[in-house]
């Protein structure tokens, strides 16, 4: 009953909350039942099939809407998330179109192009905009020293290929360290209205590959397949990107913000890193407004472990919308990353992470100026399904813990209005030694290292399952004004054979300060012979006033004797905190 109540409270805020463009998309996932089954496992070949169709959507949502629910501290009110869609290009009615082939170019793999496709762009640029077209070939392009780019892409300007199996744009061979394959002439060159399709784009990082430590992607040397810093209205979509050994493969990126209004929606992400040398890389960063990043497919070189294959996208600013994306092999699937002037209103929901390290990191940090504002506001992560890989990373991220989702512990600016709703989280390949510092290898982890008296405000916890966390399910060190921990199921915590103190394999761990804060009718099960849970919820923090725990339910197969509940704070303060005594509520289940 928990998890149907979580689903229908989440559907209903979304639709009276959000422009109905967007949350009708997410409504027909997230109204789906979360149930035992695994996803189907989903390649680059049939990624689109599971994207659902316009009136599956439409009849989801209309299902959706006519629930409601009797909690009243669920109510629509309480997720004002509004996320403003991105803005549409306005194009000529009839826009000049002109083929590469026209202009030179033989597209045989061969010959070098890189002067032909820009004679094109050129001449669509000087008749006002319009599409340069490449039909089925290969496209060699080369980087210009001088301007360490191969190609001067232009506002109001398309480029158009004949589907991304059919035409490639290669990059040459031993090109180098450079900027960009494709940029405008300078980096804040304004390049609004610029879209992309039907095309792929070749890195050749075989050819080019990162072989030492100067080699690696950084300022003036990113190797950008793609760069945007300055631009309105961009779209990206049935698009390729492969071979890529790039700090980015596409950045939209503007200190100034002035990037926004942009979908990249329907593409590959294949081969991304690689090589004998690790290194920073986001296979998508943006900085910038109403973004959306939907329905694309990221795979790794060589799955989990591999060099350079750090985090698939990484945003910063306000509005984004990342929403069913495949995440397949990187160390992190997403960054949500308040490290800017502003960042609201993001949503991040059905996307599927696997055989990663870490699922979704979040960062909120003071920025240009703000020491006020909260790093991150009005977000929701939800329906997302992330499955973590432990023993292939660790030869790259040795003794550091693993999670499902997880706050940076540095981070020092206050979040508000924060969601994390009706995710699963599971834990794979984890039977090795195990290290001390699993002990904060959790599924949800929202610690505050660096700044412990930094509150967090109404967040809220919801319908999540975590399964074979190496340490606790959540683990939650931090002050907390207003909040709801409720609804989920914890099964299987305490996988490490690390070396740490047994009340770290609890199911739930909370510490901090505490006010109007409820932790209410989660389900923690241990159905294996030999339990590796060691404990139900442990409340180490000091409530200030209204705080409630009820309702928890603890199953143990083993028959070990565990304790629901445990708590420094005095008795008093905690309202409801189990109904009978200790051992009502704990089941006998089937073994594992």
């Amino acid at each position: 009953m928990g998890y149907r109540i979580s689903k229908i409270v989440l559907i209903k805020t979304l639709l009276l909350t959000l422009g109905l463009g967007f949350i009708v998309i997410l409504s027909f996932s997230i109204l789906n039942k979360v149930n035992t089954q695994r996803k189907p496992d989903v390649t680059a070949e049939n990624w689109q099939q599971s994207i659902p169709t316009g009136s599956e959507i439409a009849r989801a949502a209309s299902a959706g809407a006519s629930q409601l629910t009797s909690n009243p501290d669920l109510q629509q009110s309480s997720l004002n998330v509004r996320v403003t869609p991105p803005i549409q290009s306005t194009r000529l009615a009839k826009p000049v179109t002109v083929s590469v082939k026209d202009f030179g170019a033989i597209g045989n793999g061969i010959a070098d192009d890189t002067r032909a496709i820009q004679k094109a762009i050129d001449a669509v640029n000087e008749s006002g905009g319009g599409v340069v077209f490449f039909p089925s070939g290969t496209y060699k392009v080369t980087i210009n020293p001088g301007a360490s780019q191969a190609i001067k892409i232009r506002p109001k300007l398309t480029l158009r290929g004949a589907g991304y199996k059919n035409t490639t744009l290669v990059l040459g061979e031993h090109q180098g360290n450079y900027n960009s394959i494709l940029a405008g002439e300078k980096p804040q060159t304004d390049i609004s209205d610029f879209e992309m399709y039907d095309l792929t784009i070749d890195a050749n990082s075989t050819n080019n590959p990162i072989r030492t430590q100067s080699d690696i992607p950084a300022e003036g040397k990113p190797r950008y397949a793609l760069q945007i810093f300055a631009g309105r209205r961009i779209r990206i979509e049935r698009c390729r990107f492969t071979n890529q050994n790039n700090l980015n493969t596409i950045t939209l990126n503007s200190n100034e913000e002035l990037v926004s209004d942009a979908i990249i929606n329907n593409n590959i992400f294949e081969r991304i890193g690689g090589g004998n040398i690790d290194y920073d890389h986001s296979t998508i960063y943006t900085y910038g407004k109403r973004i959306e990043i939907s329905n694309n497919y990221f795979s790794s070189r060589n799955g989990a472990g591999t060099n350079g294959a750090r985090t698939a996208i990484e945003i910063h600013g306000d509005d984004h919308l990342l929403k069913a994306n495949v995440i397949d092999g990187f160390t992190n699937g997403i960054n949500i990353t308040g490290y800017a002037r502003s960042s609201n209103n993001q949503i991040v929901a059905d996307n599927v992470i696997k055989e990663a390290y870490t699922g979704i990191t979040i960062w909120s940090y003071f920025h240009r100026g703000n020491t006020v504002n909260p790093g991150l506001a009005n977000c929701i992560i939800a329906n997302n399904q992330i499955t973590l890989n432990i023993k292939d990373w660790r030869k790259l991220w040795g003794d550091t813990s693993s999670a499902g989702i997880w706050l940076e512990p540095k981070s020092d600016a206050p979040i508000e209005n924060f969601n994390i709703l009706n995710n699963e989280i599971t834990f794979t390949n984890y039977a090795d030694r195990g290290t001390v510092k699993d002990n904060l290898a959790n599924g949800i982890n929202l610690w505050r290292y660096s700044s412990p008296n930094v509150a967090t405000k109404n967040i809220r916890i919801l319908g999540n399952k975590i399964k074979n966390s190496m340490a606790a399910g959540i683990y939650i060190s931090m002050p907390i004004e207003k909040g709801e921990i409720s609804q989920n199921t914890i099964l299987n915590p305490g996988q490490s054979k690390g070396s740490f103190h047994d009340d770290y394999r609890a199911a739930m761990i909370v510490d901090g300060k505490f006010n109007d804060v409820k932790i209410n009718e989660n389900l923690l099960v241990d159905n294996q012979r030999i339990n590796t849970m060691k404990g139900g919820i442990i409340w180490f923090g000091d409530c200030e006033a209204k705080c409630e725990v009820r309702g928890n339910s603890l199953n143990i197969a083993s028959g070990a004797v565990l304790e629901i509940f445990r708590s420094k704070s005095p008795r008093s303060r905690i309202l409801d905190r189990v109904s009978g005594t200790l051992h009502d509520r704990v089941k006998s289940i089937p073994l594992y």
